[in-house]
This record gives C-alpha cells, sequence and structure tokens, in this order.
C-alpha cells in the first residue's frame, strides 16, 4: 500500500472519526456547561465584593485606631513638653524673655469674647476670673517656646486637628492657633477636664460636643506627680475620616457608616454619626446622633446586636425592604461611646453583576460551539487533501534534515538545509538553520570560557606564602567556569605581607571581569599608598569611575608583620573576619563600618588594628560558605563555621581549611553550589 492510502486512511481514523465525535459530544454538554460557568461567576463575584468590602472595613478599623494612637502620643508628647518647662523657675528665666508667642487679648472666660484671625504663630491665652495674675505670668514666662512644639504637633497632623489646648488649675487656658476658641465655659468647669484629672491617664470624649468634633485628653503632671492641668487636641471627625476609607476602593454604590453606641442610651442602639454618601464620595457629619431603627428582618437585628455587643462580622440584611451587604467592626471607645465603623452596599449590584456574568459566558459558549462545529466540518475535509500532498512533501525535507544532522554531528558547522517552504517543515528548517550559528557560538563561548577559567586560576595563589610566626591557608571554589571571589597575597618591601580576600557582587563573567580589574589595580597601586587605607581610597576612586553596571567589591585586607601578633586590617563592607583565641575559647568578630569598593567615590577608608592571641586562629571567608543553603532550606551559617573551627583547632590551617570545606559539602549534600566560595586562614605558630 502506497503512503498516499497510508496517510488517508490514518488522517480520516486519527481527525476526522474523534472531531466528529466530540463535536457531537460538545453539543450536548455546551449547554450544562455554559449554565455552570455562569454559576460560579456569580459566586466567585458575590465573594470577591463581600471580601472587598471587609477588607475595606477592616483597614479603615485600623487607620483610625492608629491615627487614635498617634494622637495618643502626640498628646502626652506635648504635655510632657509642657511639664518640662513647668519645673523651671522663674528665676532661671532670662530677663530678656518675650511673651510675644502669645495673643494676649483681654478674653476672659468669664466674659464675652471678641473674635480674632486665626494666626498660625501665636497661642491664644484665656484666663479665667478668678485667677491670680501674678501665678499667670508665672506660667507664661515658663511655657515659652510651647507654642513651637504646638505648632510642630499641629503640622503634623492639621490635615484633621483643630486645635492644640492646654488648661492649667491657676485658671490659665492656652490654645493653638490663636484665634481658635474654646468656648465661654471654664473648662474646668467641662465634664472632659474633670474626668481626666480624675482619671489621671490619656482619655477620650465626645459628649458634650458637636459629634464632628472628637478629643483626647492627657492629665499635666509636675516632676512630683502633683496634677496641675490638662492637654487636649480637638480632632475633626470628618477629616479623620476621609482619611480612614478610600470611596474608590469600595464596590459600585458602596456607603460607609461611622456609628456611635452612648453608654447612657437605655437600649444602647447603634447611632448613625456620619455616612459616606455613595454618589458624592463625601463624608457627611450630622450635627446630633441618629438612631439606627430596627425597621428589617432577623439578619438586621443580629448586625445592630453585634454593633452593640462590639462583634466584628458580614452580614445579608434586609433593612426598610432593601437587601444590603453590611461589613462591620469597633473602634475602640471614648471615655462615654463605643465606636463602630460598617460599610455597605445594596445587594442589587451583584445580582445585576451576576446577570450581565451569565448573558456574557452563554453569548461566549454558543460563539465557540459554532467555531468548533466549523473546524470539524473543515478539518475533516482538509484531512483527506493533506493526506495526500504531505505523502509527496513530507519525506523530502525530512531526508534532508537528517543529512544535515548527521554532518553537523561531525562538526561541520557549515551545513543548511532547503528552507524556502512555508509549512511546519519549512520552519523546522529555518530553525535548524538558526540553530547552527547559535551552536557554533556556544561551542566558541564554552571554549573562551574554559580559556578564561585557566587565566583565572592563576591568579588565584597555589600557595600561602610562609612567613615567620604564622601557618597560613587559603581556598577558592569558582560555582561556575569563572567567578568574582578574589584572593591574594602581596609582599611589601618593608618584609611585611598584605592577605586579601574580596567577593564582587554576583558571578559569572561580569563578576569575573570586576575581580581581575579589581586586583590589577590593587597591585599597581600597593607600590604608591601609605596605608591600606590610602590603598582602598584609591581603588574605591577608579572603581566608581570604571564601573557602570552596579557592581561592587567587598574587601577584607590583613597586613601581617614576620615575627609579630599585633597586624593592621581593614574591611570594606566584607564578611567580618573571626578570631578565635584557642585557650579562651572565644571568638571576636573583625567588623569595620566601611561600605564595599565602588559604591560612593567619596569615601574615606579607615585602618584598624589588632593583635593575634598566643594561641589564636584569624578566618576571612566570603559569603559563599554562610549563605549556602540544605535541601531544607537552612543556612551553613556562622555558629556551624565556629563549631567546625574549635574541633579542628589543634590542626594545621590547612587542615583547618579542608574541615571546614568538608562540612560544608556534607552540610549541602545533594544541593549543587550557587555561590562562589573563599577561606583564609592564619594561625599563629
Amino acid at each position: 500500500m502506497k503512503i498516499t492510502t497510508k496517510l488517508t486512511i490514518c488522517f480520516v481514523i486519527l481527525t476526522v472519526l474523534p472531531l466528529a465525535a466530540a463535536s457531537f459530544m460538545y453539543l450536548r454538554s455546551t449547554n450544562e456547561f455554559s449554565l455552570e460557568m455562569a454559576e460560579r461567576g456569580k459566586t466567585l463575584l458575590s465573594d470577591r465584593l463581600t471580601r472587598e468590602l471587609r477588607r475595606v472595613t477592616e483597614q479603615g478599623a485600623i487607620t483610625l485606631v492608629t491615627e487614635q494612637k498617634q494622637m495618643d502620643r502626640a498628646v502626652r508628647a506635648f504635655a510632657s513638653n509642657v511639664t518640662e518647662r513647668m519645673t523651671v523657675s522663674v528665676s532661671e528665666l532670662s530677663e530678656t524673655a518675650d511673651l510675644g508667642e502669645f495673643s494676649l487679648h483681654d478674653q476672659n472666660l468669664q466674659g464675652s469674647q471678641t473674635e480674632l484671625p486665626i494666626d498660625l504663630y501665636k497661642m491664644g491665652s484665656f484666663i479665667a476670673a478668678d485667677s491670680a495674675k501674678d501665678q499667670i505670668a508665672g506660667t507664661l514666662y515658663r511655657l515659652i517656646g510651647i507654642t513651637d512644639v504646638a505648632r510642630t504637633v499641629y503640622q503634623r497632623n492639621r490635615t484633621f486637628v483643630d486645635s492644640i489646648s492646654v488648661s492649667f488649675e491657676s485658671g490659665l487656658t492656652l490654645s493653638y492657633p490663636a484665634g481658635v476658641t474654646t468656648g465661654k465655659q471654664d473648662p474646668r468647669e467641662s465634664d472632659w477636664y474633670f474626668r481626666t484629672i480624675e482619671r489621671g491617664a490619656t482619655s477620650w470624649f465626645t459628649k458634650g460636643e458637636a459629634v464632628n468634633r472628637r478629643s483626647v485628653t492627657t492629665p499635666v503632671q509636675t516632676s512630683s506627680g502633683q496634677i496641675v492641668g490638662v492637654a487636649r487636641i480637638t480632632i475633626r471627625t470628618d477629616a479623620l475620616l476621609t482619611k480612614s476609607i478610600n470611596p474608590t476602593h469600595l464596590p459600585p454604590e458602596a456607603s460607609a457608616y461611622l456609628i456611635a453606641v452612648p453608654d447612657d442610651e437605655p437600649q444602647l442602639l447603634p447611632n448613625e454619626v456620619a455616612v459616606l454618601e455613595a454618589n458624592t464620595g463625601n463624608w457627611r457629619v450630622h450635627d446630633l446622633m441618629r438612631p439606627m431603627l430596627l425597621d428589617g428582618d432577623d439578619a438586621w437585628l443580629k448586625v445592630a446586636s453585634d454593633i452593640r455587643s462590639g462583634v466584628p462580622g458580614m452580614e445579608f440584611v434586609t433593612r426598610s425592604g432593601v437587601r444590603e451587604a453590611w461589613s462591620f467592626g469597633p473602634l475602640g471607645r471614648t471615655e462615654d461611646v463605643a465606636w463602630h465603623l460598617a460599610a455597605t452596599f445594596p445587594e442589587q449590584v451583584i445580582t445585576s453583576a451576576q446577570d450581565q456574568a451569565e448573558a456574557i459566558v452563554r453569548a461566549s459558549y454558543q460563539a465557540q460551539l459554532r467555531n468548533a462545529v466549523i473546524f470539524a466540518v473543515f478539518a475533516g475535509i482538509s484531512a483527506i487533501g493533506l493526506a495526500i500532498y504531505g505523502a509527496r512533501t513530507l519525506t523530502k525535507p525530512i531526508r534532508q534534515l537528517h543529512a544535515a544532522a548527521t554532518q553537523l554531528e561531525t562538526g561541520d558547522f557549515s551545513t543548511r538545509v532547503d528552507d524556502t517552504s512555508s509549512d511546519e517543515l519549512g520552519d523546522l528548517a529555518r530553525e535548524f538553520n538558526r540553530l547552527v550559528p547559535a551552536l557554533e557560538e556556544q561551542v566558541r563561548v564554552k571554549r573562551d570560557l574554559l580559556a578564561a577559567q585557566e587565566i583565572q586560576q592563576h591568579f588565584v595563589p597555589s600557595s600561602a606564602p610562609a612567613i615567620d610566626g604564622f601557618d597560613i591557608a587559603s581556598t577558592t571554589i569558582y560555582c561556575d567556569e569563572i567567578g568574582g571571589d578574589y584572593q591574594d597575597f602581596i609582599p611589601m618591601d618593608d618584609e611585611r605581607i598584605a592577605a586579601i580576600i574580596g567577593d564582587v557582587t554576583g558571578h559569572g563573567i561580569s563578576a569575573a571581569l570586576l575581580m581581575v580589574t579589581a586586583r590589577a589595580m590593587i597591585r599597581t597601586y600597593t607600590d604608591f599608598a601609605s596605608s591600606p587605607a590610602d590603598l582602598f581610597d584609591s581603588v574605591n576612586r577608579q572603581l566608581c569611575e570604571d564601573s557602570s553596571g552596579g557592581r561592587s567589591l567587598t574587601l577584607f585586607q590583613l597586613l601581617l608583620t614576620p615575627g609579630q601578633h599585633r597586624f593592621t586590617w581593614i574591611s570594606a563592607g566584607h564578611e567580618p573576619a573571626l578570631v578565635y583565641d584557642i585557650d579562651s575559647n572565644a571568638f571576636t568578630a573583625l567588623d569595620g563600618e566601611d561600605i564595599p569598593l565602588g559604591v560612593d567615590q567619596s569615601w574615606s577608608f579607615r585602618n584598624m588594628s589588632g593583635t593575634f592571641p598566643k594561641n589564636g586562629i584569624l578566618i576571612a571567608y566570603t559569603d559563599g560558605i554562610c549563605e549556602a543553603s540544605n535541601a531544607a532550606g537552612e543556612a551553613y551559617g556562622l555558629d556551624r563555621l565556629k563549631a567546625t573551627v574549635e574541633v579542628s583547632k589543634s590542626h594545621s590551617s590547612q587542615a583547618i581549611s579542608e574541615a571546614l570545606l568538608k562540612d560544608l559539602e556534607t552540610f549541602r549534600g545533594a544541593i549543587p553550589v550557587k555561590d562562589d566560595v573563599s577561606l583564609l586562614v592564619v594561625k599563629t605558630s
């Protein structure tokens, strides 16, 4: 049987018959599936809207509570500042002290008050009729400068703070800004003043004021604990609410309520204080609290009960004949009122959106059904024609690809295939032709990387130098062919040896290039630098000028003098080296405050000095050791490094280095190396 016949039969069996069966099943199940998807869409939409409503309510409550706590801190800080100033003796004040920051117009609290313009640079003063003038004058002189404190508190919270005041037992009241009146009543006769004195603690008040204002108070005490007055901050309710809830975050047509439950309400009925209007997005604070009528179903009665009890929740209720979703939660208390925040939107929003979603899903699946039927018919007809055409065109390009692949296997990268066809085989041929140069480039890059690896390996010290009084070992392991870790030993003119270990951010080619550049700079500038700090300054300036890739280099240099335990060191943002005293079994970290090289051109580095213990070990390392992780995601860590050093402390530096690397490999297990690893061990001998 010829290939044309075979392909025709195969295409009919594998294409036409499955498509016909699938189309039949699809016709029967599409309607059921579309209904199921529409119902799921309804549920998901309802869940999303209710979650959003709950999230906005909870976030608004958190914001309001946070702002209240901020006001608590602000009024206590203001009262504390007043207390500090009141401890100063009048005789200690400067003779040139000026009361110009106080508005000293005649505004006796027991008489009429003249309206004055608002003055942000002064505090208004109000004096009761029974006040002792000499005592008032002394208090004013002590409080010189308090206006700046009040102005600072006001400016930081001016979006919702109305006024800041302090009232004294002596009858003096100061308020900021000047021109804001505190009312004709003596503050000492106010409920908030009496109850704050009585409690001796920070308190919030609403009763006795318009509901569009709330106040937080705290007692002013002398250093001996005697209460001499009350500090008070008055807050605009509407401004505080505007900051708490962003109307754009609410579902469509949603509104929000500030609800109060006064302690003296006989039935503890919820009262509506302010409403966020859905059509304008603005908060409207009522002149007086409005009781919320219990004209709804059982779910609404449960909402009212939960609000009275301070229990947060989310309910669908029927209120005044309207079906609504309610989310609510407590905000805390003032002295006489429990406060709550609620958000609501009509259930009709969900119903309308559900109907729209159902219509969209149905229309979409009907369109897909039509397309599927058309495609099935077209595919069946095309299958027969493609079988005949494919038999003639399929085998030739396949043989060409096979021959080209055989040539490529022998290393002949000049091979190509005919890619004039516009079908899938033509695409495959073009992909093959694009693959060959890319593969050749990969081979070339691999060869260059191996050459670069060989060159970089020459930069890594093959062995540590021999220094009188010290046993030194060093190791560097790259996670790729090349990397960014750097180790070096540079002999100085005065027989001292500079041991250097460093780490370039990242790894790979770019890190290796920066490492090689830094190594060349360090070896070049060493002969001209007067100190390690001078060397680091020079290298840092050059790196900042040359580097534009956002990379930096951490570096640690240890300057050893033969036969001496005293050493000089410097660290440019590198992992702190450890000095281990074997006799006392204690570790000391050489943790410098300098930043990595290549970050700030103007930075000035500082030399540090230290002394080896009589039996001491210094371990310097890169972050590839402590940050190595195992299969459980745990980091190797500094504690395990120290424990390994303690166990192998009696061995040579080389043995200690090998023990650390072996323990690191055991800890890592099958997890591959993800970062370069460098280790420097110096032991006194």
